[in-house]
């Protein structure tokens, strides 16, 4: 699943590319992907294109926006030939001076969700701190931490504690942390607990810059892939820079990388 710079990524090459641009017409070409909370004839132009955890935020002229989650395997895929299709293809965003975005969905669990710009997205309300924002300090991770006894792994996955955060930088940001991610929030001390505020936003800059992780579906809306995995320590990975082999378990039901010498 694209995580919170997966999607950065992709919002900035959609304000590159479609920022300013008309939409003409949203086709559906798979049933309930497109949700229509409101019937809408015109949409305007796009005027601002935000992110909120692992949704895409596109506002309009018209006083509308598109909420778009990109869920497992979701892309947009921006095309200046009309004629031009994608394998998986589920909907079109199409413009007024002929060119679209594609969007291009393997597994069809992704959404576009069209309503008035001042409408609740009523997701939003279940989603934890944005890891780049200011609210995200010691002093928010800490309050939390010191309540939970479930592992630091995923305590960092739960959506409602922060927002965007997923599987591939959980593990990094523990391995370059040093530490277990079987151990419980409770046991964390400060330092370890200012560690992972400062990693998690060094990381996920980082992945930014670097256009995001390309594992397997992963794309950005040039269809190119991302060049973090190049950097990755830990995840996907079979020894550690230590020599050691790297430990793969199951949390939560995802895979988890560590290496057990360097993360005590």
């Amino acid at each position: 699943m694209p995580e919170l710079p997966e999607v950065q990524t992709v919002i900035n090459g959609l304000n590159n590319l479609v920022l300013g641009k008309e939409i003409k017409e949203l086709v559906e070409l798979r049933h309930n992907t497109i949700e229509w909370q409101i019937p809408v004839t015109n949409l305007g132009k796009i005027e601002l294109i935000t992110r909120r955890g692992k949704y895409i935020i596109i506002q309009t002229s018209k006083n509308y926006k598109l909420v778009i989650h990109l869920r497992m395997t979701g892309k947009l895929i921006f095309e200046t030939n009309l004629n031009k299709t994608a394998v998986h293809i589920r909907a079109e965003i199409i413009f007024t001076d002929k060119t679209k975005l594609i969007f291009d969905d393997i597994r069809t669990f992704g959404k576009i969700q069209i309503m008035k710009s001042a409408d609740e997205v009523e997701a939003f309300n279940r989603l934890g701190v944005e890891p780049l924002s200011l609210e995200f300090d010691e002093k928010y991770l800490g309050k939390i931490l010191t309540k939970k006894t479930a592992p630091v792994k995923n305590i960092l996955l739960d959506q409602q504690v922060i927002a965007g955060l997923g599987n591939i930088y959980a593990a990094e940001i523990l391995y370059r942390c040093k530490l277990d991610p079987r151990k419980p929030g409770s046991k964390l001390k400060a330092a370890d607990i200012n560690k992972i505020v400062k990693y998690t936003k060094e990381i996920l800059k980082e992945a930014i810059k670097n256009n995001g992780t390309t594992i397997s579906d992963y794309r950005n809306v040039e269809d190119k892939t991302g060049e973090f995995q190049n950097f990755l320590k830990v995840y996907g990975k079979k020894n550690c820079e230590c020599g050691a082999v790297i430990s793969k378990i199951k949390q939560a039901g995802r895979s988890t990388y560590f290496c057990e010498k360097c993360q005590k």
